[in-house]
């Protein structure tokens, strides 16, 4: 491999498990890719569509036409006429790098969409979508108990519910198993599912425990600690990371998160707070009667209160200390923010580590990378990514 091949941006454009032909690779103009947690993965693909060669023939899901395949139950019956290229659901690949063999796949999914632009004068074009699985749960809403299981069964089961393999957390499945437990015996019910789609069910659930979901490839990953906590890659300000803009304010801000509980047997009330001490870096905490309050800010700082979020059992307690940690850290890590491009690199993406140089030294360091969009198009391979300072992993 050359020199001059090395930054050659590439891709890999695989439907349905075949490499799509030459004549539509030559028409593509641009490919972008956007990476995030909690939601699910996109890929658009756009195409110039000269003398509407791309729209030939018919695409299956965009219309009505004679039934072409029998469905029983969950299973699929031979379709009675030929796939096309961006017929709905088709499989689709996606790996970027540069050439010479320089690529890594960095998405798997399905076709969700298709866009045509028909302008008045110039090219048409159609640009196809698709979404990686973790789109599968957003569709239908249903109601429904799982009684005594715990959390972690339930990710499980929606996993398999829409053909994904489970990856869970080991830390949360077993803080799920005790939480399970506690809420079966003090509260007698355990999870619901009310008219939610398993997308806002499972949405609930990581938030109970801090956590973060998504999926890559077949796997659905539930999880607060799995993650990196060293960079996947270096980037120095005027060479691979092409500009940086971080923004810290402290306008609004929050030191700690607490929470006003009332017991229901007797009428009092006290003040729970969590906080972060910025110049020791340690965490804090603080319990004082209801009436006093205000009296935290001086002590910690200003904070963020919730009010009156009764306790009766130790499920509530519980379920309380794990709201209040999700709150203080979400805030905390909100504290410095930005966002960034760079030299297109498939190892920035959603939930990686990425070390930035050349900054200064109170913003040179490590931030942990919120989301990621990576553009191939006429003007090269470039990434942009939204980052935040994360004080508490």
């Amino acid at each position: 491999m050359t020199g001059s091949l090395q930054y050659v941006p590439d891709y890999r454009l695989v439907l349905n498990g075949e490499e799509i032909p030459q004549a539509l690779r030559n028409s593509i103009t641009s490919i972008s890719y956007e990476d995030g947690r909690n939601a699910a993965d996109r890929v658009e693909v756009s195409i110039a569509n000269a003398n509407l060669r791309w729209l030939q023939e018919h695409i299956k899901g965009l219309g009505f036409r004679p039934p072409t395949g029998i469905s029983v139950g969950p299973v699929k019956g031979p379709s009675l006429t030929n796939g096309g290229l961006f017929d709905m659901d088709n499989r689709l690949a996606l790996s970027l790098g540069y050439a010479g063999g320089q690529v890594a796949e960095v998405f798997k999914g399905d076709i969700t969409g298709i866009e045509a632009d028909f302008p008045a004068g110039g090219l048409p074009s159609m640009t196809i979508v698709a979404h990686d699985y973790l789109h599968r749960l957003t569709e239908g809403s249903y109601g429904r108990g799982f009684g005594p299981l715990p959390d972690a069964i339930i990710a499980m089961i929606l996993s398999a519910e829409n053909l994904l393999l489970p990856a869970i957390d080991p830390a949360m499945a077993a803080a799920s198993t005790a939480i399970a437990v506690v809420n079966i015996i003090f509260n007698g019910s355990g999870r619901k599912q009310k008219g939610q789609t398993d997308f806002e069910l499972l949405k609930e659930i990581a938030e109970t425990y801090d956590a973060d979901f998504w999926v890559e490839g077949d796997l659905l990953y539930l999880s607060r600690f799995i993650k990196e906590y060293t960079p996947s890659v270096k980037l120095k300000w005027g060479e691979s990371l092409l500009s940086f803009s971080p923004r810290v304010s402290t306008i609004g801000k929050v030191a700690g998160i607490g929470a006003k509980f009332t017991l229901r047997e007797i009428p009092l009330s006290f003040l729970v707070a969590i906080a972060w001490d910025f110049d020791r870096e340690t965490l804090q905490l603080q319990v004082v009667p209801g009436a006093a309050a205000a009296s935290l800010k001086s002590l910690i700082g200003p904070i963020l209160t919730f009010i009156n979020r009764p306790i009766g059992s130790p499920a509530d307690i519980t379920n309380s200390a794990l709201f209040l940690a999700h709150k203080l850290r979400q805030t905390i890590n909100n504290r410095l923010t930005g966002m960034a491009f760079a030299v297109g690199d498939p190892r920035i993406r959603a939930g990686a580590v990425v070390q930035i140089e050349g900054v200064g030294p109170d913003f040179s360091g490590n931030y942990r990378i919120t989301s990621a969009s990576h553009i191939i198009n006429s003007q090269g391979y470039r990434t942009q990514f939204q980052f935040q300072k994360e004080i508490i992993p």
